[in-house]
């Protein structure tokens, strides 16, 4: 997948290859936030956005059916490798549920339903995230550097995969970096982006693994964790 400048790239992108199956491509407002459904040639992905952008300065999400939960950070007017960041997680397990969303008009919420079953609600009023289901988290609501995009995911019920931030690029685009999977009690190990990803010559970043095959290699890779 394809990310940067902004999540413009990958919506237009999107439009010119063939869909994936169940996967609609839709755009909604509601209140002062925009979501849009985007069939990729493989994925589905859902962008929560905020209607209301002053100076490039904004915060926004991206959801895709391999578990990816993106924060992306517009940090205003500059060069967009100091400029724009993001932060990354993977949540499991995945095809518990279909990647979807739906709106509460008469409380202003959006809740996008990932494939581990996790719901990510939104204050569409405001455009930020309030809730994700068996998940503990905490927010700056401040779009600046050094926040690491302003989320952190401190526990959920399942072990998960913590890329990081990085200012110019998604973590994942780095084949080198180390990346964290987390598990529920605390426990950590890291391992390379390349040992979980695959790099195409068109740049785009696949997750390696189905759920089966990713549990297999922790196993191997990282025997501390409690999957």
């Amino acid at each position: 997948m394809k990310l940067f400048t902004t999540l413009t790239l990958l919506l237009l992108g999107a439009s010119q290859v063939v869909a994936a199956p169940n996967c609609a491509d839709k755009y909604e407002v509601f209140d002062n936030t925009t979501v849009q459904a985007v069939p990729g040639t493989t994925n589905c992905f859902i962008t929560v956005t905020p209607r209301n952008i002053y100076d490039l300065t904004y915060r926004d999400f991206l959801f895709d059916d391999d578990g990816l939960f993106m924060i992306f950070n517009s940090l205003g007017q500059g060069p967009e490798s100091e400029t724009t960041g993001a932060r990354e997680f993977y949540l499991f397990p995945r095809g518990v549920k279909p990647l979807s969303y739906d709106y509460d008009g008469a409380n202003k919420r959006l809740a996008v339903t990932t494939p581990s079953g996790k719901v990510f609600t939104f204050n569409t009023e405001k455009a930020i995230l309030v809730s994700i289901t068996d998940t503990t988290f905490t927010q700056d609501f401040n779009v600046v550097k050094g926040n690491n995009g302003g989320i952190e995911i401190t526990k959920t019920n399942n072990f998960f995969l913590d890329l990081g931030f990085t200012l110019g690029q998604s973590p994942s685009q780095n084949p080198g970096r180390k990346i964290t999977f987390k598990d529920t009690k605390g426990n950590t190990c890291q391992v390379k982006n390349s040992q979980v990803f695959r790099y195409t010559v068109d740049s785009d970043v696949i997750f390696k693994y189905n759920d089966a095959q990713l549990k297999t290699f922790l196993q191997t890779s990282c025997p501390k964790l409690k999957l």
